[in-house]
């Protein structure tokens, strides 16, 4: 009785280990590729209601077109997702900025976040705020 239900549990243990198919393929989207190789900075937010990463993109060398320099520019990428079985989701693309910094990211009510952001040169740093809610984002002054 003891070897058969050794067997058993042997049996079981060996399917369950050896059972799934775990493959490894590369990604060929080109431009999937040029956005996840040139993450900076990830932030993620998050509530009961609304869920928000925010993606810092650098645009490569020299992409900010300062003279006599390769200063890079920078992009965000936000995705806004609903808490539910089947979210709502979007991205948006915000930039071009030079030299930014994310200044304030928080919540303002149940399914809306304000994000802040810095950018530009030295002696000329400007801002924007952002309104940020399930399927609008929207430039605000504050």
């Amino acid at each position: 009785m003891k070897k058969l239900l050794l067997v058993t549990l042997l049996t079981f243990g060996v399917t369950l280990a050896f059972g799934q198919r775990i493959s490894l393929t590369p990604v060929a989207g080109k431009s999937l590729k040029a956005i996840l190789c040139n993450v900076d900075t990830v932030i993620f937010k998050s509530n009961y209601n609304i869920s928000i990463i925010l993606y810092k993109i650098s645009n490569g060398s020299g992409s900010a077109h300062m003279p006599g320099t390769d200063e890079v520019s920078n992009k965000f990428l936000i995705a806004v997702s609903s808490i539910d079985e089947v979210p709502d989701q979007y991205l948006y693309s915000l930039g071009d900025f030079i030299n930014p910094k994310v200044i304030q990211f928080q919540s303002l009510k149940r399914a809306s976040y304000l994000l802040s952001i810095e950018y530009g040169t030295y002696k000329n740093r400007k801002k924007i705020n952002l309104d940020i809610s399930v399927g609008k984002v929207s430039i605000v002054n504050r």
